[in-house]
């Protein structure tokens, strides 16, 4: 029987929270809320929404090879872009 993985995405409130504040924020909420036997992709993004919340996509309803490689590189970019705001938060932190 094969793997099934799926891609949970974390929207996590930050709205009333300090810019220098969110990074760590967001890894406290993610350490809580991350299951610990989870089999894939775990994105978190950080909203000015007061809530937070999970979606979980399953990428097994995705069947065409050119649908399943745009939603690789969309995932791809996406990663890529969040880890690059957290980043730019902490440096502004450290400025």
């Amino acid at each position: 029987m094969a793997i099934e993985y799926k891609i949970l995405v974390i929207y996590v409130g930050v709205a009333g929270i300090r810019g220098e504040d969110i990074p760590d924020f967001v890894s406290q909420i993610s350490q809580r809320i991350t299951p610990k036997t989870f089999e894939g992709e775990i994105i978190l993004v950080p909203t000015q929404s007061p809530d937070t919340r999970i979606e979980c996509i399953n990428p097994k309803y995705i069947t065409e090879p050119e649908l399943i490689q745009e939603h690789t590189e969309l995932m791809k970019k996406l990663k890529y872009e969040l880890q690059h705001q957290l980043n730019q938060l902490k440096q502004d932190e450290n400025e």
